[in-house]
């Protein structure tokens, strides 16, 4: 019986704990307005729906060559549909982005970003598996595209596949060791699916480094109550 008891007691410790932590993410979501949260930022899954996808654009230039080289130009005549589907995904017009994006991937295949923003646009329309299979199509010809690795991390753990969301994660910062948005997932990952809190609090304190969001005491604070 006494067993029984300290088990509720752990699992409504760890409900409560939870709940504090979503609530928490909740106001920090809500207080940031401008600019826009990325979706390499999604904490939860509930979350989703308050977060601006970002436009990456094909011919934008990693931080670190070595780690992601420069992605190709568009031709010029490219240029006004590929602007045109941002402009329509800001919209949120996914569905009419969609059908400019699509040919454009064919035209330009070694254009990254165009098919990243396409993926983008199916993840938005809960189209999971088109935007798994172009997200992969991403990494195939650049590995180093993080941001591909980290919505996959998303898609993953949203449908339960936390190992699997684990995998995309560690690989998105094997390619970039301070993508924060990998070791912000991965800290909540190890922290509220897996129940690793060493794990957890090195990734917290990584992203609180990388990006000083001041949530990240926080978030470190409610994992030490844990441990008391």
């Amino acid at each position: 019986m006494k067993r029984i008891n300290r088990t509720k007691h752990y699992a409504a410790k760890n409900l409560q704990r939870l709940s504090a932590l979503l609530m928490l993410l909740s106001l920090s979501y809500c207080a940031q307005i401008t600019p826009p949260l990325a979706v390499n930022d999604v904490a939860t899954a509930a979350e989703q729906t308050a977060i601006a996808a970002p436009l990456t654009a094909a011919v934008a230039i990693e931080p670190d060559a070595k780690l992601a080289p420069m992605k190709p130009k568009l031709a010029a005549d490219l240029l006004p549909p590929f602007q045109q589907a941002k402009q329509l995904m800001r919209a949120g017009d996914y569905q009419a982005a969609i059908l400019l994006l699509a040919p454009l991937t064919q035209a330009a295949p070694d254009a990254a970003g165009i098919r990243y923003n396409l993926a983008l646009c199916y993840w938005q329309l809960q189209q999971t598996e088109q935007a798994r299979q172009q997200l992969n199509q991403v990494l195939e010809r650049q590995p180093a595209y993080v941001e591909a690795a980290n919505l996959l991390g998303v898609i993953a753990r949203n449908a339960g596949q936390f190992n699997q969301a684990r995998q995309h994660w560690l690989g998105a910062i094997a390619q970039q060791r301070d993508f924060a948005s990998a070791h912000k997932n991965l800290a909540f990952l190890y922290d509220l699916y897996l129940a690793q809190p060493e794990q957890a609090r090195y990734h917290y304190q990584q992203y609180q480094r990388l990006s000083a969001d001041p949530m990240a005491e926080a978030w470190l604070s409610l994992l030490d109550q844990q441990q008391e």
